[in-house]
Parts: structure tokens; sequence; C-alpha cells
């Protein structure tokens, strides 16, 4: 499979990553997908998935986006898998969308619906720019000027998201209230409306993310010392999330290979 990635930088600082992939497939083949935190534009050039489970997925739209999520899931590809995936942070859904992130979570719908028929026409352009560079650009072009003319975030809520990320999601959320000066049932309701995910949920992923990296920093380490660094009581909750959040245990997981070779 080819898989060509942007400098995130170049497309700006709500963009956590950017590639563009291309393979063709004989027989099905299952992806495997985990929650990320944040939102996902996938741009589609080639054939429509053959299926999905975990989350409806709009098949034949050309663009689609997904909302932030805490389950599992899989997608079936074949044929011509021709696309382009671009990953923000929830902050840079909610601005460039323009809608309540929680009407998005768990979902996966037609950009279209979100954005008119200028997502369509945005596909169309990028399908008939052949150059994986010239694609970058453009895409960095009309994603620049939709943020900038969108609404920006509450500053609080972004302020409550980040002090979330820099923690690994470790800061207890009755803390993260009262350092803001809110209850905890009304920073609850902002959040979701902004990011998408309550702030427990949100704060599960982003350990469970965490626990991801440090393997991959220093494989065949134990999972027990793991656990310990990311903030779990004991390797047995770390197993728990990995079951809610990734489908297995966390061997089982790494062991894994759908031969996509792209970002989870």
């Amino acid at each position: 499979m080819e898989v060509v990635h942007c400098p995130s930088a170049r497309l700006g600082p709500e963009v956590v990553r950017c590639f563009g992939y291309r393979a063709y497939l004989a027989e099905p083949r299952l992806r495997w997908l985990v929650p990320s935190g944040g939102v996902k534009l996938i741009f589609r050039f080639g054939d429509p998935l053959r299926s999905s489970a975990g989350m409806s997925v709009p098949a034949r739209a050309s663009a689609f986006v997904v909302g932030p999520k805490d389950k599992p899931g899989q997608t079936a590809h074949a044929g011509d898998v021709h696309s382009m995936q671009v990953q923000l942070t929830p902050l840079g859904g909610y601005r460039l969308l323009g809608v309540p992130m929680h009407e998005l979570s768990g979902t996966a719908v037609d950009l279209a619906d979100v954005l008119g028929p200028a997502a369509n026409r945005l596909v169309e352009r990028l399908a008939l720019t052949e150059d994986w560079d010239a694609r970058f650009g453009l895409l960095g072009q009309v994603l620049g000027a939709d943020m900038a003319s969108g609404d920006p975030p509450d500053p609080v809520i972004t302020w409550a998201w980040r002090r979330l990320c820099e923690s690994g999601g470790r800061v207890p959320i009755g803390e993260l209230a009262t350092e803001i000066g809110v209850s905890r049932r009304h920073l609850s309701r902002r959040f979701q409306h902004q990011i998408g995910l309550p702030p427990k949920n949100l704060a599960r992923v982003l350990r469970f993310r965490r626990a991801l990296r440090l393997y991959g920093t220093v494989p065949q380490q134990p999972w027990s010392r793991i656990a310990a660094e990311c903030g779990y009581y004991d390797q047995a909750h770390l197993n728990a999330d990995f079951r809610a959040l990734a489908g297995c245990g966390p061997t089982e997981f790494m062991s894994r290979s759908d031969g996509f070779a792209l970002p989870v």
C-alpha cells in the first residue's frame, strides 16, 4: 500500500495528522479502528467501503466525517482503496464544522450533510489533483479559510481540554471542574457540546492512547509498568479499557496486523 504523509504543521495547529493512501485489494480486508479522541475527515476517490462495524458509515459518500467516539470499530475494504484522511482535534472539528460535537459523537455522516455542496466540490477538486503534495496544499487552503471563518471554541473548554491532554487523562474530573470554578455536571454539558464526549470518557481514551504510545517507544515492556505510568489502578483496569476501546486485551491488540500500515 502506498501511504503519503503530510506534515501536520502545514495544515494548521488543529490538524493532528493528514495522509493519503492507495492500494488495490482483490479480496475484502478488515481494518481495526480504535478511538483517537478527535474528529476524522475522510475523502474517498476509489471504491466505496464494503462494510463497517461499530458505527454506520455512509458507504456511498465521497467524503464523510467521523465524530469523536469511545468504542472500537471495523471497516472492510476491497478494490481500489484510494483515500485521504485528516484527523482534527475536537475543537478544530467544532470550529470547522460549526455544529454541536455531541451530535456527531460515535457516528459517521456524509460531509455534505454538514458543510453542504461545498464538500462535494472539494472532493472533486482533490480527485482531479493527482499529485499528493498538491492535494495537501489545496486541502490546507480550504481548511484554513473555513476555520478562520468559524466560531472559536469557548476558552474555558479549550483550557479544560488541554489540561486533560497534557495530563494524559490522569487529572480527576472533579479537580478539573474545581479549577475552572463550575460543577462537574455543568462542565460535562459544555464539554460535550464542543468536544463531543463527556470529560470522563475522553480521559479514558487519552489514557488508552498514552498506553499505546508508551508501548510503541519500548516494545515488550511489562504492561503492569505501562498501567502504573498511565494512572491505572492496576493492570486489570488497563486490560478492561483495552477490551472496551479496542475490543480485545493489550497483547492481542498489539499482535494484530491488518496489512494497511495506516495510523490507528
